[in-house]
C-alpha cells in the first residue's frame, strides 16, 4: 500500500513537472504568434513569471536529487531565455540622480488615469499633487496618457500655466475619439507630449474609430542641433470594470457569478489581443518610416513577453531592462509582475538612468529615463 502511494505521488509530481514545462514553452511562443489569432496562447504570457518560477523550482529540486529530470527543466529554461530577459532586469537597484548632464534628454511617461479620477479604488482628482511630483523630476519631455482637462477654459488654462512655469513651453495634444461617450463635463485628451525643447513637426494617427485606444502621436524635438522623433502611444485598453478586477481575486472559489465574470474577462482579453496586434504592427511601421532616431513612450496594456511588445520594440532598447531592476511593475493592481508602461529608445542612444516612482495617485506608476544624445 505504501509503495503504491509513493508511486502515485511520484507519477503526479512528474506529471505536474511535464505540464508546467509544456505551458512554459507555449508561453515562450507568444512573441512569435499573432496574439489576435492565437489569443489562448497569448493568455499564458500573463502568467509567464509564475510558470518560470514553477519550472525553476522543479529544476532546483531535480538538481538536489541529482536526477536526469534536471536536464529536462534546464533545457526548457534556456529555451525561454528571450522571454526571461525582457520580463526581469538583473541590474541592482540604484538611486536616481536628479542632476542632468547637458547631453542628456530626460523623459517621463505616465498614464495619469485622468489625474486619478478613473482610479478604480479612490477616484480622487490628484492633479495638483501629480503636477508637483512631475515638476520635481525635471524631465525635458513629458509623455502622458489619459490626460484630463476640463471644458472650462479658465480652469484648463490654469493647468497649462503651472506646467509652463516649469519650462514646458511646447505641447501637442490629441483627443480620444470615444471620450464624448463617457464625459459630459470634461474631455480626455488621448495622449500628450510636452517639451522644454521646440517641435520641428507633429502628427497624429487614429488606429480605428471603434478602438478603445488613444491616438498615436509624435513630436520631432530639436536638441543640440539634432531632431529626435518622440512617439507616445496608448494601445487597446481592456476596459475592466471593478467587479471584473474583483473576480480575478476570487476565481479560486468560483461560483456562478464569478464564472460569468470570468467569461467577460476572457472575452475582453481576447478582443484586446486582436486589437493590440494590429495596433502594434501599425506602430512598428510608423517607427520604421521615421527619418530620425526614435524614442517611444507609452502604455501598451500588455506585458513584456507579448506579441505587441516584441512587435513594437523590435530593434529598440528597453530603458527598464538597461537600467531598471526586478520586474518593474507599473500597473498597481492584479499582479506584482504587470509591467505595461515603457520607454524604448533607438540603439544609437545610451540609456544612463531609469526609475519607477511608486505613488498611488493613478492606476499606473510614472517611469522616467535619462537618454544620452550623442552629438553628430
Amino acid at each position: 500500500m505504501v509503495l503504491k502511494l509513493k508511486k502515485i505521488i511520484w507519477v503526479s509530481f512528474v506529471s505536474a513537472n511535464i505540464i508546467a514545462v509544456l505551458f512554459y514553452l507555449l508561453a515562450c511562443l507568444v512573441p512569435f504568434l499573432d496574439a489576435g489569432k492565437h489569443w489562448f496562447i497569448a493568455l499564458l504570457g500573463l502568467v509567464f513569471p509564475m510558470l518560470f518560477f514553477a519550472v525553476l523550482c522543479f529544476f532546483i529540486y531535480w538538481l538536489i536529487k541529482k536526477s536526469r529530470w534536471a536536464f529536462f527543466c534546464g533545457a526548457a529554461l534556456l529555451l525561454g531565455w528571450q522571454q526571461i530577459s525582457v520580463c526581469f532586469s538583473f541590474n541592482t537597484a540604484k538611486t536616481f540622480n536628479v542632476a542632468k548632464k547637458p547631453e542628456t534628454l530626460r523623459l517621463l511617461n505616465w498614464n495619469l488615469s485622468s489625474w486619478g479620477e478613473t482610479d478604480r479604488v479612490k477616484k480622487v482628482n490628484n492633479m495638483y499633487a501629480m503636477i508637483d511630483l512631475i515638476k520635481k523630476q525635471d524631465a525635458d519631455v513629458l509623455c502622458f496618457q489619459e490626460y484630463l482637462y476640463y471644458k472650462n477654459m479658465r480652469y484648463r488654462d490654469s493647468i497649462n500655466a503651472v506646467l509652463k512655469e516649469a519650462g514646458y513651453q511646447y505641447a501637442y495634444f490629441a483627443k480620444t475619439n470615444y471620450t464624448e461617450r463617457f464625459y459630459t463635463s470634461a474631455v480626455l485628451t488621448a495622449v500628450v507630449i510636452m517639451s522644454k525643447y521646440p517641435f520641428a513637426d507633429t502628427a497624429q494617427f487614429i488606429y480605428n474609430k471603434d478602438d478603445f485606444a488613444e491616438p498615436l502621436i509624435y513630436a520631432d524635438i530639436k536638441k543640440n542641433d539634432q531632431i529626435i522623433r518622440v512617439f507616445t502611444a496608448h494601445l487597446q485598453s481592456l476596459r475592466f470594470e471593478n467587479n471584473e478586477y474583483d473576480a480575478l481575486h476570487i476565481l479560486k472559489n468560483p461560483g456562478r457569478e464569478s464564472i460569468n465574470q470570468s467569461r467577460s474577462i476572457v472575452w475582453k482579453l481576447k478582443q484586446g489581443y486582436k486589437k493590440r496586434s494590429l495596433q502594434a504592427e501599425f506602430l512598428n511601421k510608423k517607427i520604421k518610416e521615421s527619418p530620425y532616431p526614435v524614442i517611444l513612450c507609452g502604455d501598451f496594456n500588455d506585458v513584456p513577453n507579448s506579441y505587441a511588445y516584441f512587435t513594437v520594440k523590435e530593434n529598440l532598447q528597453d530603458a527598464f531592462i538597461k537600467k531598471g531592476s526586478g520586474f518593474g511593475r507599473t500597473f498597481r493592481f492584479i499582479s506584482p509582475t504587470l509591467r505595461i508602461d515603457y520607454i524604448l529608445a533607438d540603439k544609437k542612444f545610451e540609456v544612463t538612468q531609469f526609475s519607477k516612482i511608486e505613488v498611488n495617485y493613478s492606476d499606473h506608476y510614472p517611469i522616467i529615463a535619462d537618454i544620452k544624445i550623442a552629438n553628430e
